[in-house]
């Protein structure tokens, strides 16, 4: 398993996040204060994948469809095209906090023992699941979130195999080119140019693009490849921070590596987003 944090302040709000990689799955622990993921403006990726996605609330506030509000805990299973690869005509959802907590799974459709989408509503989880989520946010490392996976198999949530995948110690080519790729999670610096990593992995390109390869299709990291990874989590960065009270287009372009507010706006043209102040507008933080 491989893991790495970020934690970014951004005007009067804060991003953290802690990203866990295993083969057969995919974790994101989020705290996000003052700022609200609209899953409308989800940057997709470009490549389908048969995963689905257990997204619980620990703390804060959630509506689907710009509905009723949820507050406090709470749990759905999301299909990809609710999520990762938004579709037109996708259900939609709406998350918020001071803070809000998230963990979301990505896991293989076949390892989920549930009904998948937004329309069948919260899914109800036993104590022993919340108190695993709960451990997860307290320490969040590699043993808390087994344990998660562990309860979830134990209440009938995620097949109980699945714990069989994690992997203790990986190999050292992952291990070499992860210690090179976790300062740039951990500084959301997702411009970084292949160039600039191969000579801090002292790796020449054709190697790096090997073993980038090898690393993407062998943790499913987003999109088609590493430079799709880079792409999406530097859009859902924007998306995220235009979210922000008092920050600004131009702010949130240089804070997460667009050379400019212009580059910014061909990068959501380019993945058929809104311009960002039409963004900006429709997630902005709700006042009081």
């Amino acid at each position: 398993m491989l893991s790495a944090t970020t934690t970014r302040p951004f005007g009067q709000s804060t991003l953290k996040s802690t990203v866990f990689l295993e083969r057969r799955f995919r974790a994101h622990l989020v705290v996000r204060d003052r700022l609200l993921f609209d899953s409308a403006f989800s940057p997709p990726a470009k490549k389908p994948s048969a995963f689905v996605h257990l997204y619980a609330t620990l703390d804060g506030k959630f509506a689907i469809d710009n509905g009723a509000v949820v507050e406090g805990r709470s749990s759905y299973v999301l299909a990809e095209t609710e999520f990762d690869r938004m579709v037109p005509g996708a259900r939609t959802f709406r998350s918020w906090g001071a803070p809000g907590t998230i963990v979301e799974l990505r896991v293989p459709a076949t390892d989920l023992r549930l009904p998948v989408g937004l329309g069948h509503g919260p899914i109800e989880l036993p104590a022993a699941v919340w108190d695993a989520y709960g451990a997860l946010h307290a320490d969040p490392g590699e043993p808390a979130l087994h344990q998660l996976i562990v309860r979830l198999g134990e209440a009938g949530v995620l097949s109980k195999d699945l714990t069989s995948s994690v992997v203790a110690t990986e190999p050292e080519r992952f291990q070499r080119l992860w210690t090179v790729l976790r300062p740039l999670y951990e500084d959301l610096a997702t411009s970084a140019s292949l160039k600039q990593i191969a000579i801090v992995a002292k790796l020449s390109l054709r190697q790096l693009g090997r073993d980038l390869g090898d690393l993407t299709r062998t943790f499913g990291l987003f999109g088609a490849g590493f430079r799709d990874a880079m792409r999406v989590l530097r859009l859902r960065a924007a998306v995220l921070l235009l979210s922000a009270p008092g920050g600004t287009p131009s702010d949130v372009a240089k804070t997460v590596g667009y050379g400019s507010l212009d580059a910014m706006g061909r990068a959501f043209r380019d993945a058929q987003l809104p311009p960002p102040s039409v963004v900006q507008e429709a997630v902005r933080y709700p006042a009081g």
